[in-house]
């Protein structure tokens, strides 16, 4: 994929990451809620897609690697507490932890390229379970890393909800990098969709300075709107 089809893709991404936290702010300032925190996920979204997509595809040590270490946090992170309330020995525990987590690790990997592998090259309904299975993992194991992370966050409501931005923000991007895109919608639509990025973010930008918008963002969401802060927004 092409660094000027993730690029679009990014920037149509940014629309999903910006909608559910428009949603937070009151119905007399969504749109403009939403105009503010598209241009700030787009800054971010639409170069971060690009560059991601012109590295090319990954390899398959690579997928099998990222699918592997996400669904090992699945029975990884039950073991970390339980070590955590049933072991006082901060460093033995740390070690064991070490030791498991390694072995946990390369039999996921494992698994998965061996899943991968079927996906591509078994006949059709051993295809769609391999696949299926590719999915499932994954989807365990990163759900296990938010539930994790909500429960090891120790500040309040509003850190919270800034990590779980941050994340879509970058999740979103990723899966946008590998987004196909029609050749010729890349090829057209490059101009197009640089200047209504640089429309947005001047729109965003003077919806921003606005003294109540600016409070609220503050409040309801600071991590979207953060890259406009050094435009000035």
């Amino acid at each position: 994929m092409s660094a000027r089809a993730g690029f679009l893709a990014g920037l149509l991404a940014a629309v999903l990451a910006a909608g559910p936290a428009a949603l937070r702010f009151g119905p007399g300032l969504f749109w403009h809620a939403f105009f503010v925190l598209f241009a700030g996920a787009a800054l971010v979204m639409a170069p971060l897609a690009s560059a991601l997509a012109a590295r090319g595809a990954p390899t398959r040590f690579q997928r099998a690697l990222t699918v592997g270490a996400l669904a090992s946090a699945f029975p990884l992170i039950p073991f970390a507490t339980m070590l955590k309330t049933t072991t006082h020995h901060r460093p033995l525990a740390g070690v064991t932890f070490a030791v498991v987590a390694g072995f946990v690790i390369v039999a996921f990997s494992c698994l998965s390229a061996r899943l991968i592998t079927w996906a591509g090259a078994q006949p059709s309904r051993l295809r769609t379970v391999a696949r299926a299975s590719i999915v499932v993992l994954t989807a365990l194991g990163a759900a296990s890393l938010l539930l994790g992370l909500v429960h090891a966050l120790k500040g309040g409501p509003s850190y919270r909800t800034g990590i779980f931005d941050a994340l879509r923000v970058l999740g979103l991007s990723t899966l946008a990098a590998w987004v196909p895109l029609p050749a010729w919608l890349a090829r057209r639509g490059l101009g197009l969709g640089v200047a209504a990025l640089i429309v947005m973010v001047t729109v965003g930008v003077c919806l921003g300075r606005a003294p109540v918008m600016k409070a609220e963002l503050a409040e309801h969401c600071p991590v979207l709107h953060w890259p406009l802060l050094w435009l000035g927004g």
